[in-house]
């Protein structure tokens, strides 16, 4: 479950991080959607953590890099009763993008068992990686694969590859790849993604089931890469479509 530093820096985060605008910086609204919630966590990784507390990590990261950075107007969704619960909460705010933050599992085919600290867990090591989700049915379409695309590319040059799984020929698993060399997916019926006026990605930034690879997502250094290869995205996304100020 979220722990207690965890509560408090998603409180800090959205009532009292000080606001710093860099120059030249227009500041768009980014909505930072946390996947998931602590009443209904997601996916469980290897060694038994929900996929919130990852969800809700890298949410703040990259909340706290974006206010840092000049966007001031970036809020974070969390706890949300519901997808369309979701995207009202970033319609009401008026963001310019969202992007909603997940941490992956693997189609139960593929899960094997083992133990961990005297528990029985699930785990599947034979796929690793991040996906990068858009819906061909959303409004902007067009815009959530430019964005997607930055994301891919950024996390490509920071070492990370993309996850091939969910264009497997298992039940649940088979879906088209809009770019395999940048790990971009087409998952078309996300309420999140198709239901909202603004460009919106998801991202799925690592395996949490593939043993080594949730080790590597708890690392500061790579959490640190990934949070950058997003705001990066996101400031080359802005300098693009959002003008100056």
């Amino acid at each position: 479950m979220i722990g207690l530093w965890q509560f408090c820096l998603v409180v800090t985060l959205a009532f009292v991080y000080p606001t710093h605008v860099e120059a030249g910086v227009c500041d768009c609204s980014v909505a930072i959607d946390v996947g998931h919630a602590i009443f209904a966590a997601g996916a469980t990784s290897a060694r038994g953590k929900p996929e919130f507390d990852f969800n809700l990590t890298m949410g703040a990261l990259i909340h706290d890099q974006l206010v840092a950075s000049g966007f001031s107007r970036s809020f974070l969704i969390v706890n949300p009763h519901g997808l369309k619960e979701r995207v009202r909460i970033a319609e009401e705010k008026q963001a310019d993008l969202l992007v909603s933050i997940h941490h992956d599992s693997v189609q139960p085919y593929y899960l094997r068992d083992w133990e961990f600290n005297g528990k029985r867990r699930k785990y599947s090591d034979a796929f690793k990686g991040y996906s990068i989700l858009v819906s061909t049915k959303g409004f902007q379409f067009s815009k959530s694969l430019e964005f997607a695309k930055m994301v891919g590319k950024n996390f490509r040059r920071a070492g990370f590859v993309p996850a091939y799984h969910h264009s497997k020929k298992v039940p649940g698993g088979r879906h088209n790849m809009l770019d395999e060399e940048l790990g971009i997916y087409q998952f078309d019926n996300l309420a999140v993604l198709k239901n909202g006026s603004m460009p919106s990605v998801l991202i799925e930034f690592g395996v949490i089931v593939n043993r080594d690879e949730e080790l590597m997502l708890e690392q500061p250094e790579s959490r640190e890469k990934m949070m950058r290869g997003v705001v990066d995205g996101i400031h080359e996304f802005n300098a693009r479509n959002c003008g100056s100020p």
